[in-house]
């Protein structure tokens, strides 16, 4: 039979060895949790910073769009334009750290018709800089110049259309961060039940979404025409 003194000694044993194993798999378990906390709080920044990176892509597409009647008129005229089109800015450096695939997909596709626009975009201004430079320096006549500003003004117009379009685009995507923001908020260390897990989202917080950020840009662009007409009254000029 095993002797009081030895059974005293097994269990000390063993609940040392407990203590030990138990200490270990919380710490390993504390670890995991504040790798799933740190993965959920990259997710979350990352997704701040790309609505904030969407706006400022919607007010250069906003610009652009703006421009480009006035530049087709001045150019059709037989006169030389002096603003700019500018490309749309891009980071491509977003799908590290998102855990949702959806929205992974939709940057990917986003981005993709970014570039083909960007490329154009830059074709039509280094095009019109050698146009506009040949008629400074006389190589062309005004005539010269007019036909070639016809072709640049029919490339300007599909341009537009993909702007408007890339607009659409952007409001959608923003609409869907937002979304995700509200929803992927971090939880610091409390266990999920399916830890780093992505909802979807369903079409009716969508489309509030989408409707709250139209009247945000009509707000915006009323706003910014409102000072425009204001100034230009201020120094009696016409718009």
């Amino acid at each position: 039979m095993i002797s009081e003194w030895q059974q005293n000694l097994i269990v000390q044993g063993f609940g040392a060895f407990a203590g030990a194993f138990f200490a270990f798999l919380f710490l390993r378990l504390s670890e995991f949790l504040t790798k799933i906390y740190q993965r959920e709080l990259k997710h979350y920044n990352l997704l701040v910073n790309l609505e904030t990176q969407l706006n400022e892509i919607g007010d250069v597409i906003h610009d652009n769009i703006y421009v480009l009647p006035n530049f087709r008129r001045v150019i059709l005229s037989g006169n030389i334009y002096f603003n700019n089109l500018h490309q749309i800015p891009m980071d491509k450096g977003h799908y590290e750290n998102l855990y949702d695939i959806d929205l992974i997909n939709d940057l990917f596709i986003y981005y993709y018709e970014v570039r083909k626009l960007n490329d154009d975009i830059q074709t039509a201004t280094c095009g019109y800089q050698e146009i506009k430079n040949a008629f400074i320096q006389k190589n062309i006549n005004k005539s010269g110049y007019v036909i070639n500003a016809q072709l640049l003004a029919d490339n300007l117009k599909f341009i537009e259309a993909f702007l408007v379009k890339l607009q659409k685009d952007t409001v959608l995507l923003i609409a869907k961060v937002r979304i995700r923001i509200k929803m992927d908020k971090p939880l610091g260390t409390k266990l999920q039940f399916f830890f780093v897990r992505s909802s979807k989202i369903n079409d009716v917080q969508l489309q509030k979404e989408i409707t709250n950020l139209n009247k945000e840009i009509e707000s915006t662009k009323t706003a910014s025409q409102e000072e425009i007409e204001r100034v230009l009254k201020e120094n009696n000029l016409t718009s």
